[in-house]
């Protein structure tokens, strides 16, 4: 069955309510744009991997807030990074932890900024993440 377009609008009315008393639109799903995006990542080994990318020609830094878990383990930290078209700066900052789960690095491949992780143990470790992107 096709969706019809009045139906993705009744939709989008059913999840959106003004509150007058705050003078706030809120709703009840997650929104996005091209600057913000949540991702979730299970590793079960200690290689290296890409836990985001976003296009270097459009993006000039951006801030991530991860979480990640392991058994009882937790460790949530902000990491921040800004690249000049070939080299990425990055740092770590507001880690609170129960052990380091992960450690994260970042660099430009091709078109790409990407943020690279490093699970610490090869037991499974949930990662998640919010991003939001500034403009270059």
């Amino acid at each position: 069955m096709a969706i019809t377009k009045a139906f993705k609008l009744a939709e989008l009315i059913r999840h959106i309510e003004y509150d007058s008393t705050d003078d706030v639109i809120k709703t009840s799903k997650p929104t996005q744009d091209k600057n913000k995006k949540r991702g979730a990542s299970t590793k079960t080994a200690t290689t290296q991997f890409n836990l985001d990318t976003f296009a270097k020609a459009d993006f000039r830094a951006a801030r991530y807030i991860v979480a990640m878990s392991r058994g009882t383990d937790f460790h949530s930290t902000e990491i921040m990074l800004v690249h000049d078209g070939s080299v990425v700066t990055l740092t770590a900052y507001g880690t609170l932890k129960d052990a380091t789960l992960a450690t994260f690095d970042a660099d430009i491949s091709g078109a790409n900024v990407r943020l690279r992780c490093t699970p610490a143990s090869s037991d499974s470790t949930v990662i998640k993440f919010d991003r939001t992107l500034v403009d270059a």
